[in-house]
């Protein structure tokens, strides 16, 4: 478990680069041959008309709360890995979580990646794969997308992979955990398809490919391979924040983006800027939106009883498998004390209600006797599992 404790130090604000567009909903990665012969490759949506971004623009976010199938409005995007031994390219343990950008319907809110080709017919030479996952019997105009490389959180050791689902039998196009599975998926210009991305655990996870065809006849004149673009998929709420307020490359280095950074000098590390609402690029102590900010301590007598009193926003904890957790504390005498401390939850009022959806206010009580302290301390720990 990381811990860090708040502190504030007042600093000039750092130079960071924007954070990445955030792609809730579906998504066609479109590769295109274009003249004079170079390969693009643009993630595009359809929800508001068609609206493309350069990938390095965009991340591919995906919650931890459980997926519901039927249900939509509540599901998410954490799955258990089957006990089916046709399951274990994903490197899970049987039981254990498995995030998925599903090939089926996702929870709203959720990214649904899919890859896309829109050019007219003639564009590729049609064949047949040597490849025995393409079942198909009839030449087609193939394209090929191969896994280039692909970036993991700080940590524990994860794993991507990519299958299709036909029944129940998974059929693995992608792995990087099963050295026995060629990376490569096919599919055929002028298309549309859906497949599963699977992650092992939270965090930034980024998907390097590259796509090539021929031109034919069949199987000949190869357009050679294209650049490289990166997906990078946000998993979890934590990662969903950061891929919001850093760069493509700003993500690569936990120095800057890491909850344990603090990369405008403004006293507060990450982890802290996001658990109480702030932006961890503007160097100054304001909340992103009213009603959040830092925990505000008083003493109230009630009953002939003073109390010291924390007030403080906190992200829900939903239904996630790790939440942030906050861990109020009081002192005195700078000994912190646990001890005899209520914590009440509420939502925010009707002109803050916007907030409900991901924040609640909390109220932390500690009893310290009938009479006044001449003085007290408050603090709130915020703790993560990474």
């Amino acid at each position: 478990m990381k811990t860090t404790i708040l502190t504030l130090i007042f600093a000039t604000a750092s130079q960071l680069h924007a954070g990445l567009i955030p792609m809730a909903e579906h998504v066609d990665i479109r590769w295109r041959w274009e003249t004079p012969g170079v390969w693009t490759c643009q993630a595009v949506t359809d929800s508001n008309g068609e609206v493309a971004h350069e990938t390095p623009e965009v991340s591919f976010p995906l919650s931890d709360k459980p997926y519901i199938a039927g249900n939509p409005a509540n599901s998410g995007a954490r799955f258990t890995q089957p006990a089916s031994a046709a399951f274990a390219f994903t490197g899970v343990l049987v039981g254990q979580p498995l995030w998925i950008a599903v090939q089926s319907t996702p929870g709203i809110g959720e990214s649904w990646p899919g890859l896309e080709n829109n050019q007219n017919a003639g564009t590729f030479g049609s064949y047949i794969p040597s490849d025995l996952r393409v079942s198909q019997t009839t030449a087609r105009p193939w394209i090929k997308i191969s896994l280039d490389g692909y970036t993991p959180p700080p940590g524990t050791a994860s794993h991507f992979s990519l299958w299709t689902t036909s029944g129940s039998t998974p059929k693995v196009w992608m792995s990087t955990y099963d050295t026995g599975v060629v990376n490569d998926y096919y599919y055929a210009g002028g298309t549309h398809t859906h497949m599963n991305w699977g992650f092992s655990r939270p965090g930034i996870h980024k998907v390097r490919i590259k796509a090539s065809a021929f031109i034919g006849p069949g199987q000949t004149n190869p357009t050679g391979l294209s650049a490289v673009h990166t997906l990078t998929f946000a998993i979890g709420p934590f990662a969903q924040w950061q891929a919001t307020h850093f760069s493509a490359n700003e993500l690569d280095d936990p120095a800057i983006c890491g909850p344990e950074a603090d990369p405008d000098q403004d006293g507060m590390k990450n982890l802290v800027e996001f658990a109480f609402g702030f932006d961890p690029r503007s160097g100054v102590i304001t909340p992103e939106l009213p009603g959040l900010g830092l925990p505000k301590l008083s003493l109230v007598e009630e009953g002939g009883t003073f109390y010291q009193v924390l007030e403080y926003p906190a992200r829900r904890t939903g239904a996630q498998i790790a939440p942030l957790l906050y861990h109020p504390q009081y002192s005195s005498d700078l000994l912190w004390q646990t001890d005899g401390i209520t914590t009440t939850t509420s939502d925010f009022p009707l002109e803050m209600a916007a907030l409900n959806a991901v924040w609640e206010k909390v109220l932390s009580r500690r009893p310290v006797g009938s009479i006044a302290p001449a003085r007290g301390f408050g603090r709130v720990q915020v703790s993560s599992f990474e």
